[in-house]
């Protein structure tokens, strides 16, 4: 399913991590608020979005919802400045 949502960005987040076989890798992510305030989430960005995204601004999020082994989830799709 596709969903669109409009969103403020309230923080970015950078995190390193290690896989199973002991490779480095970061994670990107991003604090996200809707209804004022009411609803705040976290979402999973690629590199390019994360570097794109400034923080107190309102943007247009396309995702997919997908289920996976530890629940539902949010591919980002698409992350753009709303107008």
């Amino acid at each position: 399913m596709r969903l669109k949502a409009n969103v403020l960005v309230i923080g970015k987040l950078k995190k390193p991590w290690t896989d199973t076989a002991g490779n480095q890798r970061v994670a990107y992510s991003a604090n996200v608020v809707q209804n004022n305030g009411e609803v705040i989430d976290n979402i999973r960005l690629s590199e390019f979005q994360f570097s794109s995204l400034e923080v107190n601004q309102p943007y247009v999020i396309t995702a997919d919802f997908g289920r996976g082994q530890n629940g539902g989830y949010l591919n980002i799709v698409d992350i753009t400045p709303q107008k």
